[in-house]
């Protein structure tokens, strides 16, 4: 008989750490001698040295800013010290992020994207994963694959197929004034950050789904699921230790993505099942689109009992994508619009000015106008210039590509930047402020035109593809509520029963942006919302 070497428990456990340890050592090194040969060629970088990188180099700058600040600001304020490099630097804050070359200049931006066109890196599916359920999303695929899945979904997001969804989102938003109607009744404090995010929750379900979620008024088990992976996701560069290595976080998203994953399951079974009676009638959701093209690829699905499972998990990993990002920074773009427009009632008079000329006087039209001409929502010049304004001023994100071995970006000076190694993050709250670039960075002018150095949805290929979703959505719901109430931050009277220590702005801004999945107003935005007389 053989004999046996039971393995114990500690040997596992060793075994795995010392696996650890060789990958954090082995990546640290690469990381480090990366940016050793960067400097030694003069490129431009923080404080560097080979132990902490460039993260000492963060400490003189967390003084000035809240402690939940997001690391944004930070970032921005370091690309001011290298004005003569077109605000562009190198950041290495191994082991907590990934090398970066940061940029904050629109002229290497559009190289970066356009002129190169230079692919999405991996890393970002480790981002999108909790949201997705999974890798090769429509933002992280490349080449190929990236340009079939593209083609496959681009007519859902297409100014006339979101022009045929003014319907759902005009009735979410008459839900949204009945819910506006009831705390302007009630006086309170709310956090509109909450409200928002459920409120777009439901219009991204229809126009995805192509059925209600309710979730802004009630329970609803994709909603809550989606809406807790964002309240448990951390940022990449998090270096709050307790929070990035939260034993918990890993269990809860793990129990909401297999939440998201039966709901998302039951809707494309059910919806299957309607599509294989009626593919001949136009389609109502986007995943009535999807569902189309499998069964024209596909003929023998049209008789069949069940969808491919393979095809049922690329279709769930998409449709989960489309739900995070099609409502979480536009609720944020929303908060902010209203948070811009209680500072500025000069513009404030003119968008109402506006929507008197386009709807006439009585607010209470302004849906079933668009029901009936939803043509009418891009006839709003001004209140366009207020939402861009609105996203120049509080980008919900930044935009990354992976640098390449010969991929070289050059300034106006003739500085040249080679990529290899890094991931570019191109810093939109740094390029949407540089001075190089726009007349008072920092004031709300809506008037400006918006071209060039606005990129909150990217440029080239890559843009994003529910811009024209994003832009009907903030109009519908400025259209329809601006003129009925006032939606104004009570910072003040919430500081006061939620006392904190330390500082509670950054450059001014009480509402300034945290990291909650995208950038959201700090404290979740609380307010109070009063009927206009």
């Amino acid at each position: 008989m053989a004999p046996t070497f039971p393995i114990a428990y500690w040997q596992i456990a060793l075994t795995l750490v010392a696996a650890l340890l060789s990958y954090v050592i082995t990546k640290g090194f690469h990381s480090r001698h990366l940016f050793y040969k960067l400097r030694r060629q003069g490129l431009p970088m923080p404080s560097w040295n080979i132990v902490t990188g460039n993260l000492l180099a963060f400490l003189p700058l967390l003084k000035h800013f809240p402690s939940n600040v997001h690391q944004n600001y930070l970032i921005t304020e370091l690309s001011k010290k290298f004005i003569k490099w077109d605000s562009c630097f190198y950041l290495d804050l191994w082991p907590f992020s990934i090398p970066f070359l940061v940029i904050s200049s629109p002229s290497l931006a559009i190289q970066a994207t356009q002129e190169l066109d230079l692919p999405k890196p991996f890393d970002l599916d480790r981002f999108f994963r909790p949201f997705a359920g999974g890798t090769d999303t429509l933002f992280t695929l490349n080449g190929t694959e990236w340009k079939r899945a593209h083609a496959i979904f681009q007519p859902g997001f297409s100014a006339s197929f979101i022009l045929s969804q003014t319907h759902n989102i005009v009735r979410e938003t008459a839900d949204l004034v009945e819910i506006f109607k009831d705390h302007a009744t009630k006086g309170d404090i709310f956090l509109l950050d909450d409200l928002l995010g459920y409120f777009m929750m439901d219009i991204i379900g229809a126009v995805i789904l192509g059925s209600r979620l309710h979730s802004k008024k009630q329970f609803n088990q994709l909603g809550h699921a989606m809406r807790s992976q964002v309240r448990w996701q951390i940022a990449d560069g998090e270096l709050n230790l307790f929070k990035r290595w939260n034993p918990a976080r890993p269990l809860v998203q793990w129990y909401n993505s297999r939440q998201m994953d039966i709901y998302v399951s039951k809707e494309l079974e059910k919806r299957f099942a309607e599509r294989q009676k009626s593919s001949d009638s136009p389609p109502r959701s986007v995943m009535d689109l999807v569902l189309d093209n499998y069964m024209k690829e596909n003929p023998s699905a049209k008789t069949s009992n069940r969808i491919d499972p393979s095809f049922k998990k690329w279709a769930s990993v998409h449709i989960r994508t489309f739900l995070f990002s099609g409502h979480d920074s536009t609720a944020s773009t929303i908060e902010y619009c209203y948070h811009l427009l209680s500072k500025h009632p000069e513009a404030m008079a003119r968008i109402q000015a506006e929507l008197d000329e386009v709807f006439g006087a009585d607010s209470s039209t302004v849906g079933p106008q668009l029901l009936d001409q939803p043509q009418k929502i891009n006839m709003l010049p001004y209140t366009t210039a207020v939402i861009k304004e609105t996203m120049r001023l509080f980008p919900a994100a930044s935009a990354v590509r992976k640098g390449l071995p010969g991929s070289i970006l050059q300034d106006s000076n003739g500085n040249r930047f080679p990529t290899e190694g890094v991931t570019i993050l191109m810093m939109h709250s740094a390029i949407h402020i540089n001075p190089d670039y726009w007349k008072e960075p920092k004031s709300f002018i809506p008037e400006r035109w918006l071209v060039g150095a606005w990129r909150p949805f990217e440029f080239g290929a890559r843009n994003c593809i529910g811009q024209t979703l994003v832009m009907q959505d903030v109009k519908t719901v400025l259209a329809m509520t601006v003129r009925e109430f006032d939606v104004c931050g009570a910072y003040d009277e919430w500081d006061e029963l939620h006392p904190r220590k330390g500082l509670k702005t950054a450059w001014g801004e009480r509402a300034y942006h945290v990291f909650r999945a995208a950038a959201h107003p700090a404290d979740g935005f609380p307010c109070r919302v009063t009927k206009r007389k």
